[in-house]
Order: C-alpha cells, then structure tokens, then sequence
C-alpha cells in the first residue's frame, strides 16, 4: 500500500513492511501520486513523535499498520486452520466412540475454514440531481474521471456502486433489467404518452410524468419513439443488443477510458452518437483496481433517488438502502440548511435503514464550499475588513484571502446550524414513543467538501497551510470510512481468531490418554444450567413474539380508522383544477402496484401510507427489542448477555481443591474452549437477527401490496376521456370494503416472518451449544492417538496475544 506522509517525513510502520497513502487532513498530498517508497521498522518513541506531528482527521500509520495486520492475521488464521483440517482428515480410527467424536471435530474444522470474514460494508450516498454526489465519489475514491459528472442530459435511475478490488483494470459490470421487466415499465411509459384518455385539461404535473415517459422512449428507440404504440416498440425488439445474461462487463487500462464507454449506460449527452443504454440498466458496479484509498470490501452506492417507475429498480433500491451500515446525505452547501429532501431523508430513510436494516452511522456532506459570492456573503453577515484582517496594502491577496475567509465562515456556520437542527430532529424522535435510534445524537457528522479544491490542491502539491484546506474534507471522510471498516474489522477477526484459538485448545487437551473424572462431574453442572439459560431464553421469545403481536394488534386497527384518509388523500393529489390531468399519475401508480417516483410530488407508495400504522408499532418493536448497539436489559442484546454472562460464570467456577495439576490444564483448555464458542455464537446470532430482521420489517408493505392488486389491475386498464372518477372509485371502493381483511393479512404476514426468525433463533442456540457442550467434554480414549497440534496451536497462541484486545466484542 502506498503511503503518503501529510509533513512529507517518512513515516514508518511497526514490525511491517508497509506501503500504504497517507494524506493529511486536507487532501493535501507532499508527493506525486503514485510514488511509493519504501518504510522500515520505527521503535515505539519514534511512533509517538510521528504521531503527534500528523495532526487532523486522515488515515494514520497505525490505521495503515491495523488494516494491514488484520489482513495477515486472517490469512495466518486460515494456514493454521488449513493444516489441522488436514491432520484431521489423514486420521483414523476403528472405534465407534472415538469415529464419532472424529467427525465432529473435522465438521467444526470445516466450518471455521469456510467462515467469511470478508463481507462487504454499504456506505448509502443520496442526494438531489446536481447536489455533487458523483463527483465526491470521484474525489473519495482519488479518479477524477472514475463516474461521468454532468449537470445537462438526463441521468440514470439505476444504482451504480464504487469499490476497490485485487484487479490490473478499471472494470465495470452493467446489470441491465430483465426483458419483462422492461416490457412491463414500457406499458406505463407508452400509456403516459398515449393521448386516446387524455382529459380536455391537463396540468402541470401530468406534463411533467409525459415529459419523463417521452425522454426515455425517446432514448430508447429514437425521435419517434413516443409515437409508436407498444406493440411496435415491442417489435424493434431492442435487447437483441443486450447480452443473453442480462449483464455487461467493461474493462479499461484508465479511468477515463472506462468513464466514457459508461456514459451511455449512465446519461443522455447533447451530442451523444452512440446507443444510449440508460433507461434500462437496472445497476451498475464500477471496480478500482488496486486502490489504496479504501480497503477492499468498502462499497460506496450512490442511489439516483427513493422509487422509480420500473418496481424491479424500486425493490433493488430498498434492499441495498437496508443493507448500508452508514448513510451519507449530500447536499450543496448553499441549500443545504434548508432542502425538503435532507430532512425527508433524515425522518424516512433512516428509519428504515437502521430498524429495517443495519445502518448505525449517519453523516451530512455539504458539497461545492468554493461556490461563493464572497461580496455578497461578507455583506449580508456585516463582516468587516478589520474582522477578515484585510488592508488596503495587501490589494494582489485581497479578494483570496476575502474568498477564504467567507468560505470559512459559512463552513463552520452551516455546520453548527445543521448540526443543531438533527440533533433537535434527533431528540423529537427519540422522545416520540419511545423511539430509541441505533445511533446518538453525537454521532451525526457534518463534512463541508470542495471537490474542485480538493484538485486543485492535489494538482499543485500544496501542503496543510493552505488556507483553502478546510474547504477540501475529503480525506476527512476517507478517514471517517476507515474508521468504520476497521471497527467492523477488529471484531470479526477477534471472533475468528479466538474461535480458532479456543479449538486448538481442545485438540492438543484431547491427547490426554486416561478418563479425566473431573469433567464427567463439570459436565452435568454445565449441561443443567445451559438448558435453564435455554429455557429462560425461549421464553423470553415468546414474551417478545406476544409483545410484537400485541403492538400489531393496535397498528391493525389504526390502519382499520385512517385507511379512507388516506386512500382519499392519494387519490385526490392537489394541483390541477379539479384535478384534471392527475389521471396519468393515478394510472402510472396503479400499473406499477401502488409505487411511483412522481416528478413533482416524488415517491408516491400508496402500500407504505396504508400499512404506516403497522410500520410504526413495528419500528417501535425494532427500537426496544432488535437493538445491538444501544440495546437495553430487555432487549435481545441484553438477554444474550444475560445468557453469556450465566454460563461463563459457572464455567469459570474454580475446580476442588484435590483436582490434580493435569486436571487443571485440562479443564482450563476445555473452558477456554466453551467461552470462546459462546461469544462466536452470540455474535452470529447478533448478525442473523439483523439480516433477517428486514422480512418482517417489511411483510406489511408487501402483504398490503398484494391485497391492493386486483383493485390497481382494474383501474390501470381504465382507457378513455374522464377515467380519472371511474379509478378513484375503484380504489376507494376496495379499501373501504376489503380493509379488515387485508391489515390482518399483512399483520398474520409479519407475525410468520418474526415466528420464522424465532424458530431459527432457538434451533440455532441449541444446537450450536449442544455441540459446544458435546465437545467441550468430549474425551479420546487413546486407542489411537489425535495428531499432534503443538505447532499449530503454537502459532494461533502468538497471533492470539496480538489480536484479543483489539475489540469488545460485546
């Protein structure tokens, strides 16, 4: 890895050889990019005294040395647990004890060996259309020329995500929609063409839905695509061009190069020639090679917007939202204080990200700090020359040193305003019910980014003193990503090595040819207390079960009181007069199941305003029960640790006094054992709750949606001059007569989707304790000795001592 000191010093590494950029709070760099050079070992005063001289928010050598040694930790792990895996597999034995206990060691074996540590971390990137978000991730990722920049042409509604890779080109996999998936947005976008059931009078929001549908037909199949009927278009039979797979790998040498044969996949240009792609690519995933910005695994996804016409790309955008660990809502710096779209993001978004999800890191980037009046500023904050310390003797620095101190100015300005607003957001969130949020108020970060300035630094190699510095956060935010992926890191190659660890422990323990006694009367207290702790445990499910199924009551009839509002309120959109024209809206909603990203209202889910009564008592639940970074005594965290801490005790009972030196080695390697597979399993427990936890989230929704089919088919099939009553109707009708049927539904839906993570909760704690049990007890009768594994347990000993007090894995 490359590494670039912010003084220009060489910095040096402990103990490594190691290669990584390093660059200062500023963006600045002290070299070329590119160079590297070479770093040898540093005692630990000399790390002091470098430490103190790189000062501000960038990626220090000790990041550099962690990243680094997490990796070779992880690949050592995975030699040692390679080589007993094979000791394992070249052992025999004749006796049905000891054959049986064989294969369950190989099994645990082979399942440490086939771990992943490596999955990826989401970083969501949102923002309005010219807020700067690709060129921030250009400037995050150090390639200018990485994603197309435009502020004209139409752009893409398709994810595009940006990581690094182990590769020697700039590539890009373009995932396109499916055929039918296409062909049924196409239905929608012709139909809001089409003129056969336009109303005498249309208003501004229709013109701009027709206006969406011509510009991608348009793309799609030409000038006169929005002239032709569906079934001609159907005919032009455009994915002859796309490849059978559905996906379209790009490779380049450069960036730039890999940027310009992505532009048609991206946006509309004026002077495009080439095919134009856009409208029916369904994401896009661009790769740098051998980056040494970010680690491998860090995956920054920009999301176009929330919804989209086609449902394919809505319900892609709604898991990868629940699948991010950290939310970064751009705007320019000129608006930001004050855009609708940062506080909807803010009170929606999030909410679903970290209770639906996994997000517990939320941060504010206010882009193009450079853009400023600076007369202007400096007049409408009264800031006087004196104030700036600007004389009329220094005329040639003037106006720069007036621009700096503006933009200085408003940077902290803004920072503090926005800063105030969501924690105040944060405060009325957290007192509203209850609510209880997977991040505090401390932890929501305000970046101010110059792009352009970062460059322009970069370009010039100029140093920290540059007072344009603060303008430039982005090696702030690099830094703010390390810091993420490395706490995330820490953990779970603490879990694996000490997993490793406590196995080998058992292994070598096992060699011990006579019957130990002591574990036989150890075991049975162990046993009684793991199934009390079960016990305890199961019911605590089914306290929380009847809690959730008590909350989804109440939602129920909620839904059941506010449904005719709400269906009223969507079907009766203000803005034309007497709402004329709002019939292709409504029609475009109905073909697309209640979903829709209007131009001028934005998303429209009718699903998500109808079963929001459940989403509440749900997201209420989520708060108090499903948290692992603040959970509570009653929460599941909370009960884990109550389970952790019960059996560790009894566990680390100290033996009778008679029990002989060779017992004591023994019982300390078994318990050794236990504890280590306790807190593996309790954090992969932590891992499956959050990843399943999203099913029921969100059966609601979906279960609403397919209530609400029949009564969207029909009305979407309405053709002709004043349909817009006769689909109001429609809708208004079956809500009002099927609404008890199908809020039940949805909430009978969500109960089986929490019955089906709890069933799998208490399968998997039984029987991955039973096992832990089982073998922590276990005993080789000596027939045939174990190989031996001093070595093996030798090296994981020495990778153990460094790596267990990297992280509290609690």
């Amino acid at each position: 890895m490359e590494l670039e000191d912010s003084e220009g010093a060489n910095s040096t590494s402990s103990d490594l050889v190691c290669t990584m950029e390093l660059e200062d709070s500023e963006g600045a760099n002290s070299t070329s990019s590119g160079v590297r050079r070479n770093l040898s070992p540093e005692t630990p005063t000399g790390r002091k005294q470098r430490k103190r001289k790189l000062k501000g928010p960038h990626i220090t050598a000790e990041d550099s040395e962690l990243w680094k040694n997490c990796d070779k930790w992880e690949a050592k792990t995975k030699e040692i647990v390679e080589a007993v895996l094979k000791k394992l597999e070249e052992t025999n034995s004749n006796n049905p004890n000891e054959e049986n206990l064989l294969l369950n060691l190989k099994k645990k074996v082979q399942q440490l060996k086939e771990k992943c540590l490596r999955e990826n971390i989401y970083v969501g990137v949102f923002g309005q259309t010219g807020a700067g978000k690709s060129t921030l991730l250009n400037a995050v990722f150090k390639e200018k020329s990485l994603l197309p920049t435009s502020s004209s042409g139409a752009c893409t509604s398709a994810i595009i995500k940006v990581q690094s890779y182990e590769g020697r080109k700039f590539k890009a996999e373009i995932e396109f929609l499916s055929e039918q998936d296409w062909n049924n947005e196409l239905k929608l976008l012709v139909e809001l063409c089409g003129k056969e059931d336009s109303d005498d009078e249309v208003d501004d929001e229709d013109d701009k839905e027709v206006e969406m549908a011509k510009n991608k037909l348009q793309t799609v199949y030409g000038s006169s695509g929005p002239e032709k009927s569906y079934e001609e278009l159907i005919k032009m039979n455009i994915y002859q061009h796309i490849p059978k797979s559905g996906k379209k790998l790009l490779r380049e040498d450069n960036a730039e190069e890999l940027s310009r044969k992505l532009d048609p996949y991206i946006r509309s240009q004026p002077c495009q020639t080439s095919k134009i792609y856009w409208p029916i690519v369904k994401s896009i995933s661009v790769y740098i090679p051998n980056c040494q910005i970010l680690p491998e695994g860090v995956v920054l996804i920009d999301f176009p917007g929330s919804g989209d016409t086609n449902k394919t790309r809505d319900e892609m955008w709604k898991k990868n939202l629940m699948n991010c660990s950290s939310v970064w809502i751009v705007s320019a710096i000129f608006r930001a204080v004050n855009e609708k779209i940062v506080h909807e993001i803010f009170g929606t978004s999030i909410k679903s990200a970290t209770n639906g999800g996994r997000c517990h890191d939320v941060a504010f980037i206010c882009t193009k700090t450079d853009d400023i009046e600076e007369q202007e500023y400096a007049r409408e904050y009264r800031l006087t020359n004196e104030e700036m310390n600007l004389t009329d003797d220094d005329l040639l620095e003037y106006d720069r040193k007036r621009k700096q101190y503006c933009i200085r100015h408003r940077n902290i300005h803004v920072k503090k305003t926005m800063k105030k607003q969501y924690e105040e957001k944060w405060t009325k969130l957290m007192t509203k019910e209850s609510t209880q949020l997977e991040f505090s108020k401390d932890d929501l970060c305000v970046y101010t980014v110059s792009a352009k300035q970062y460059w322009k630094l970069e370009h010039e190699h100029k140093g920290p003193s540059n007072n344009f510095a603060e303008t430039t956060e982005i090696s702030s935010l690099r830094k703010h990503i390390i810091d993420l992926y490395l706490k995330e890191r820490k953990k779970v190659v603490n879990i694996y090595v000490s997993e490793v660890w406590g196995m080998l422990l058992l292994l070598i323990s096992l060699n011990q040819n006579k019957q130990n006694e002591i574990l036989k009367s150890r075991f049975n207290t162990i046993n009684k207390e793991f199934h009390m702790s079960l016990e305890a445990f199961n019911e605590h499910l089914e306290d929380i079960c009847k809690r959730l199924q008590d909350h989804l009551k109440q939602g129920v009839q909620e839904a059941e009181k506010k449904c005719g509002k709400v269906i009223q309120q969507q079907i009766e959109r203000p803005g034309g007069r007497n709402y004329q024209g709002f019939h292709k809206t409504l029609k475009a909603i109905c073909r697309n199941d209640g979903v829709f990203n209007s131009a001028t209202f934005g998303p429209i889910d009718i699903n998500h305003d109808l079963s929001k009564p459940l989403h509440q008592k749900i997201d209420h639940f989520c708060e108090s029960t499903l948290q692992f970074n603040k959970g509570r005594r009653n929460s599941m965290k909370g009960r884990f640790n109550s389970i952790k801490l019960s059996l560790t005790n009894i566990i680390d009972e100290p033996l009778p006094t008679k029990s002989t030196a060779e017992n004591s080695w023994v019982w300390k390697c078994r318990k050794d054992f236990m504890k280590t597979e306790i807190n593996g399993l309790f954090y992969d427990l932590t891992k499956q709750i959050t990843e399943r936890k999203q099913h029921f989230y969100n059966a609601p929704n979906l279960s609403v949606q397919c209530s609400m089919k029949p009564a969207y088919k029909e009305a979407a099939q309405k053709k002709g001059a004043g349909v817009l009553p006769f689909m109001k109707k429609i809708l208004k009708d079956h809500v009002e007569q099927k609404h008890e049927e199908f809020f039940k539904d949805a909430r009978d839906s969500a109960m089986e989707q929490f019955n089906d993570m709890k069933e799998k909760l208490k399968k998997e704690i039984h029987g991955r304790m039973t096992i832990t049990l089982e073998l922590g007890f276990s005993q080789w009768s000596g027939h045939n000795p174990l190989p031996d594994f001093r070595n093996e347990f030798d090296q994981i000993n020495l990778i153990w001592d460094e790596v267990k007090d990297l992280s509290d894995t609690d």
